[in-house]
């Protein structure tokens, strides 16, 4: 068995006689004390698996359909004359677990890893669901990697494709094994979401489900030619039912082509009732969903498993006013847990400092549940790309949630005069005042802060930070603060409350320069990096400090899968991004004069996280 479900097993299951068994072996035949009960030698009862024989009429053994443990590897059931108990071994990485009395548990049953996934709750999980990327590029697919982060335990994955217009799963080729530590990459060619407006559509999703926890990912598009980001995929057990959106203006120069600030619900369950209450008007589509102004909730939509709504900025007035495009701080309420997608299909970032030409990106990210949130946050900078600056967003997860910042980063003006322009500033902290309110800042290159949330009478005052790459610019910007590299890419923050000590992470394809960025307590223990050949330890001299407390490593390194873990909880981000000169990678579909040869695109994601549900939204 695992090693990290050792403990978990160990205090589910005191007191049954099988748990010595249980840690020392995994499945049928593992365990040479665990032998078939065929074999006579089994459980106290396999030597007398039937009726015994007498003049009268047979004696009832058990009650038909009763099933119990025989040994950690094999499950009996009793036959339909009740007079013998069938057995049958457990499945692959699977092992019987007893049923007590005093438990909520109905019998016996096999049970695996992906049973007692929602005890270790992480990014890791069994079952994934993904929709196509909203982007600029439709002919290029998307790319879904996933990988195997247990270091024993196979793991066997299957692709499902619920077309448009079905409800019913259709696999997408054969299943894929995937030993320990091993990825693999599905490219996601169809169902694209067409249009660019708010739509409503039955199907259009992928799912991926394995046997044994793995962790996912979504590269949108999966080719660098026309800019993409990434994702990390959150599994179907931590959906939550509260979520704030965020995204970001639209480019002023294109708003007449349709490149909307978005969000997409993904409905997991039938019979679901949404609605969301925008900061800006939203679109409808003629059909269900509704046209909504802004500060008011939208009518209940309801919703199936497999059904998508994607809502999108209204075009309504936004000429003068590329504030009223962004859809950043929209709640959304859900009366059965829901997925949530946002982003903006090409922004600009920063949308107001820069000239209108230049370059922008698609941005996305799979939103977390408010229930995720945290109170404590080390905003650390992306890695040194030129001169460029760092932009964040602050979103509230609750009313009245009063932030501040080590260093102090923060000033009355963009406390009140930014985002949803409705903070208050008492000298040395800015209070939002709703959920889902928000401020922006800009430091210079190079800044880390600790950021962390408070409320009256030690309330909850979850709140989350959400970093945007900077754009690269182009001839004739001002070139101060900026860079040639990559573009811009969003990437929400982990919490200290979810760091892990341990993550399986996959880069990028094709991208020049890879990073991962570990944030960790200052002087605490090593941090270990495997790249399936060879194991270093992170450089004491690679940590840069953020305040009294934690410090922060940009760390280089290949492409690649990789293994990154620490006696204690750290916190990990994964991003990349091109190079400014031609690469036989780059064909870029609408290349700049004289750069046929030379993409702008960049990706970042949290490497993994805890999902422990630390809030009542």
């Amino acid at each position: 068995m695992p090693p990290h479900l050792e403990d978990l097993l160990a205090r589910r299951a005191a007191g049954r006689s099988f748990l010595a068994l249980a840690v020392l072996c995994l499945g049928p035949g593992a365990c040479k004390d665990d032998p078939s009960p065929a074999d006579g030698t089994g459980s106290q009862s396999d030597t007398q698996t039937s009726a015994d024989t007498t003049d009268g009429p047979p004696a009832i053994e058990c009650e038909p359909g009763t099933k119990r443990c025989a040994g950690q590897g094999f499950i009996e059931t009793c036959a339909i004359t009740g007079l013998e108990w069938e057995s049958e071994p457990c499945g692959l990485n699977q092992w019987c677990d007893t049923c007590n009395e005093d438990e909520t548990c109905a019998e016996d049953r096999c049970i695996g890893p992906c049973d007692v996934e929602a005890d270790l709750p992480s990014s890791a999980g069994c079952s994934f669901l993904t929709t196509r990327g909203l982007h600029i590029a439709p002919n290029n697919p998307d790319g879904l990697v996933v990988a195997n982060p247990d270091p024993e335990l196979t793991a066997v994955v299957q692709l499902y494709q619920i077309p448009e217009g079905k409800r019913k799963e259709e696999p997408v080729g054969d299943p894929v094994v995937l030993e320990p530590l091993e990825d693999y990459l599905f490219e996601l060619d169809s169902d694209f979401v067409l249009g660019t407006s708010s739509l409503f559509r039955t199907g259009g999703v992928h799912r991926v489900e394995s046997n044994s926890p793995i962790v996912a990912y979504l590269h949108a598009p999966l080719a660098i030619d026309a800019g993409m980001d990434s994702s990390m995929l959150l599994p179907e057990t931590t959906a939550g039912r509260h979520y704030v959106v965020f995204s970001y203006f639209d480019t002023t120069a294109y708003l007449d082509q349709g490149r909307p600030s978005w969000f997409e619900i993904v409905a997991l369950e039938d019979f679901t009732t949404v609605t969301w209450t925008p900061t800006v008007i939203t679109a409808g589509n003629g059909v269900n969903i509704g046209k909504t102004e802004a500060g008011v909730q939208s009518m209940p939509l309801a919703m199936n498993r497999f059904d998508t709504a994607r809502v999108a900025a209204s075009k309504d007035q936004l000429e003068d006013e590329p504030d009223l495009r962004d859809v950043s701080g929209t709640l959304i309420e859900s009366d059965k847990p829901i997925l949530v997608w946002s982003g903006n299909r090409c922004a600009r970032v920063p949308m107001r400092e820069m000239p209108v030409q230049g370059h922008c990106d698609p941005l996305q990210e799979l939103l977390l549940p408010i229930d995720y949130w945290g109170e404590r946050y080390i905003a650390a900078a992306s890695p040194q790309r030129g001169n460029e600056r760092h932009y964040w967003r602050v979103y509230s997860g609750y009313d009245d949630v009063t932030v501040t910042t080590e260093p102090q980063v923060l000033d009355e003006d963009l406390c009140t005069n930014t985002g949803t322009m409705d903070g208050s500033w008492d000298g040395t902290g800015c209070t939002l005042a709703h959920r889902g309110s928000f401020f922006e800042l800009s430091v210079p290159q190079g800044t880390h802060f600790f950021i962390q949330g408070d409320r009256p009478n030690n309330q909850p005052a979850a709140f989350m930070p959400v970093q945007y790459l900077q754009s690269a610019f182009v001839s004739g910007e001002p070139s101060g603060e900026s860079t040639t590299l990559g573009d811009p890419s969003m990437v929400q923050s982990v919490p200290v409350e979810q760091f892990l000590s341990r993550y399986v992470f996959s880069t990028g394809r094709n991208y020049p320069f890879n990073y991962v960025q570990i944030i960790r307590q200052r002087n605490s223990a090593a941090v270990y990096l495997d790249d399936g050949n060879a194991t270093i330890s992170i450089p004491d001299g690679e940590f840069m400090p953020v305040n009294q407390t934690y410090e922060v490593a940009n760390y280089e390194i290949d492409e690649g899968t990789y293994i990154v873990e620490s006696n204690v909880p750290f916190g990990i981000v994964q991003m990349g991004w091109t190079i400014d000169e031609a690469t036989p990678n780059c064909n870029p579909e609408n290349p700049l004069p004289g750069q046929e040869n030379i993409c702008y695109a960049s990706y970042a994601y949290p490497g993994g996280m805890k999902s422990e549900r630390i809030n009542i939204p």
